[in-house]
């Protein structure tokens, strides 16, 4: 039976890993690209090409959904508008767009208070 240093170690290591996996996870962010244009599907490597060689993108995924490129990145380096300005580089000459989607679902508890009927 595992004395009681035992169980304190094992609680507290638990709880500093939950520390650290929450704090990792808050540094990064998914920002959904949405293609739009004829040329789009011609171009969609070199987009991918040009995203991953951008300082903070840690991945980038072009199959996830159809028309839309998911990039993950560290929220303290790059930004959103940033990697639009790299898509949209990418896309230079070609009848192509990408635009950010904005979701309006979020992770936090909602801002409006209802009353039950």
């Amino acid at each position: 039976m595992p004395n009681r240093r035992t169980i304190l170690l094992i609680g507290l290591s638990l709880f500093l890993l939950r520390d650290d996996t929450a704090q990792a996870e808050s540094t990064h962010e998914r920002v959904t690209l949405m293609l739009s244009g004829p040329d789009c599907p011609s171009i969609r490597q070199r987009i991918t090409t040009a995203l991953h060689q951008q300082p903070g993108v840690l991945n980038v995924d072009p199959d996830l959904m159809p028309d839309h490129v998911l990039v993950d990145i560290v929220q303290s380096t790059l930004t959103d508008t940033t990697l639009a300005a790299t898509a949209h580089t990418a896309i230079a000459g070609a009848r192509c767009r990408a635009e950010i989607m904005k979701s309006c679902i979020t992770a936090g508890p909602s801002s409006h208070h209802t009353d039950p009927p």
